[in-house]
């Protein structure tokens, strides 16, 4: 067995960090980065966040709340977990304020 030539492994990591920084690519793009792949991942990501305000601005008429949850759930690109949760805030005892919170911390992380 071989040993782990970890001269090589410093080698191949500098370079690789060397050919992101030409790119510029930095640790302080990385972030941006990341979230516009997200936000790509799913585009309607603020329209899901508006219809989600709405949900509150109207959450003492149960029928508006359960016509907006369906409208949530079938929104291209939103999380399944958060479309779950969506489905939900029209049940009897339901707190709506907890589950929208709930639902819009897993539609901005992805799920």
């Amino acid at each position: 067995m071989s040993g782990i030539n970890w001269s090589q492994i410093g080698s191949n990591i500098s370079a690789i960090t060397t050919s992101l920084g030409n790119l510029g690519i930095t640790g302080a793009t990385a972030t941006s980065i990341i979230n516009s792949i997200g936000n790509a991942s799913n585009p309607n990501l603020n329209d899901e966040i508006s219809i989600c305000k709405q949900i509150l601005q109207f959450n003492g008429n149960p029928a508006i709340v359960a016509e907006l949850s369906v409208k949530l759930a079938t929104e291209v690109g939103i999380p399944q977990s958060a479309a779950a949760v969506a489905l939900t805030l029209s049940q009897p005892g339901v707190d709506v304020v907890t589950k929208v919170m709930q639902i819009e911390t897993l539609i901005n992380s992805g799920g």
